[in-house]
């Protein structure tokens, strides 16, 4: 989808003094990805679905296409120096009385999370052979991000949307933080098989999220806090009416499931220690700069 690569113009046109050689594949289809691998020293793996029509799409767009792209590696360029694959703290699922760490087994609550769950179990299958990393990031933002654009301008619009009454807690990554981690897990030398949750040290109480966003935004919004069985009807309805019109949405009912977990953090402490990353961005400047760019794109 050229639209979908429109941000690589100005790195495709040598902007710098680099160029990116564009090489088309499709990774739910194993013969098109030999000249994508052919002659690389690193691949990193970022391409996925955070939204599909079933589950049987999530695990051919998420786990299906990464057992291609690692079974191409193995075939092609057997002496890779890294494979880097970009997961989600969806395949771990939540934490449970404290933040989930990298030595818990993963729980996903729904096909989104379980389908990267899968894909990671690829990855380290193929561990013995190609030397691979894994990195689950948690709730990524920042320019470009159209993931939080729609709860943007629900706030801009003055509402803030609550359902039920569970304090939320959430681990929160700004992209900058997340390329910082990818480039990292393909330049250090760390075990094959190493698993990173990146996020923010610090967690943050949803409502820490929007009193800074609601400021970012110069807004005064009005608390709208209504029952879970609320969103878990909208995301019944959304889905059947994504059955209807062929078209994936973004709230399903395993969405909305995801959505009212209280307790979406990640203990980053082996990210810190063993790559050496530590995500430096506040979530005040984040939010403030993704405020920024939104409006200077014209999407708020």
């Amino acid at each position: 989808d050229p639209d979908r690569i429109r941000w690589l113009d100005s790195i495709k046109s040598g902007v710098g003094g680099s160029a990116l050689e564009l090489v088309t594949g499709d990774c739910t289809k194993r013969e098109t990805l030999a000249s994508a691998v052919a002659g690389v020293d690193r691949v990193y793996h970022v391409a996925g679905a955070t939204w599909a029509m079933n589950s049987e799409a999530f695990f051919c767009q998420n786990a299906q296409s990464t057992r291609n792209l690692l079974e191409v590696c193995c075939e092609h360029t057997p002496d890779l120096d890294r494979f880097v694959y970009v997961s989600s703290l969806a395949a771990a699922g939540p934490g449970r009385s404290s933040p989930v760490s990298e030595s818990e087994s993963p729980r996903p609550l729904g096909p989104y999370g379980a389908s990267k769950a899968a894909a990671e179990y690829h990855v380290l299958r193929a561990s013995h052979r190609l030397p691979t990393v894994i990195l689950r990031p948690a709730a990524v933002y920042g320019p470009r991000d159209e993931g939080f654009l729609q709860y943007f301008r629900l706030v801009k619009r003055g509402f803030l949307v609550e359902f039920g009454a569970v304090r939320r807690r959430v681990s929160m990554c700004h992209v900058a933080d997340v390329v910082t981690a990818v480039a990292a897990a393909g330049n250090n030398q760390v075990g094959s098989g190493s698993v990173f949750f990146v996020a923010d040290p610090e967690a943050y109480d949803w409502s820490e999220v929007e009193a800074i966003l609601t400021a970012a935004l110069g807004v005064s919004a009005r608390r709208l806090r209504l029952p879970q069985w609320i969103l878990r009807t909208a995301g019944t309805v959304s889905q059947r009416y994504s059955k209807i019109t062929g078209k994936p949405v973004t709230l399903s009912a395993a969405r909305a499931v995801e959505l009212v977990e209280p307790n979406w953090v990640c203990n980053v402490t082996k990210l810190q220690h063993e790559l050496g990353v530590i995500p430096s961005m506040s979530l005040e400047q984040g939010l403030r700069e993704a405020v920024r760019w939104y409006q200077k794109q014209k999407w708020l």
